[in-house]
Parts: structure tokens; C-alpha cells; sequence
């Protein structure tokens, strides 16, 4: 079932109702909770590739601060994923927008700056 995403902020994201602090992946079928780290890396694309998305959004904080590696970019290139690389509340909001839309879409979100 698609999360449902409620007040979003800085620091903390309500999911089905819950305030959700740490990082998380969204997916057409739910979430799961991500250990916190300071940039996306290939590890971090090879949760996304499981799913096999058309679209991976990428939030890189609310401040836009998280880097991404190149090796990620370069595989999603190779596997034809489309990628969006966003502020946060933005890339939840346009994973939202795809998902609705009923597109294959994944979102790696950072919660923190």
C-alpha cells in the first residue's frame, strides 16, 4: 500500500500517521527505516535497484546537503532508471506525484539538513 505522507519538516516526517526521524526508502508498497550516513552511496542504489523502479528520487536533506556518489548516477544510468535528486520535502512530494500517476518509483529520503 502507498505510504501516506502527512506534515513534513526538518528533522522528522509523519508516515501513516507516525513521526518517522531517521532516513527512509519509500516504495509503491510501504517503507522501511534507513541508518543514518552522510552521503548516498552505491550500497544505498542497490536497495533501490531491488525494486526495479522506472524513477528513483533521491532527498538530499532539507538543506540539499547529502552528496550522492557518482557510482550511483552511473548505475542507474547503465539499468535506465530515471533519477530526480531533490531536496527532501520535494523529492517526497514527487515521488508522491509518480507514484499517484502509476509509476514504478522508489525515493531514498534523508530526514536532516
Amino acid at each position: 500500500m502507498l505510504p501516506r505522507i502527512g506534515k513534513i519538516e526538518s528533522g522528522r516526517v509523519q508516515i501513516n500517521g507516525a513521526p518517522v526521524e531517521d532516513n527512509f526508502f519509500l516504495h509503491n508498497e510501504g517503507f522501511e527505516l534507513l541508518e543514518k550516513s552522510a552521503k548516498i552511496s552505491k550500497k544505498d542504489f542497490e536497495r533501490v535497484a531491488l525494486r526495479e523502479p522506472e524513477i528513483a528520487v533521491f532527498g538530499i536533506g532539507f538543506l540539499g546537503k547529502i552528496k550522492i556518489d557518482d557510482a550511483v548516477l552511473a548505475a542507474a544510468k547503465k539499468q535506465k532508471i530515471a533519477v530526480h535528486v531533490l531536496p527532501s520535502e520535494a523529492a517526497i512530494k514527487k515521488f508522491q506525484d509518480f507514484a499517484r500517476r502509476g509509476k514504478k518509483v522508489v525515493a531514498h529520503i534523508h530526514v536532516g539538513e
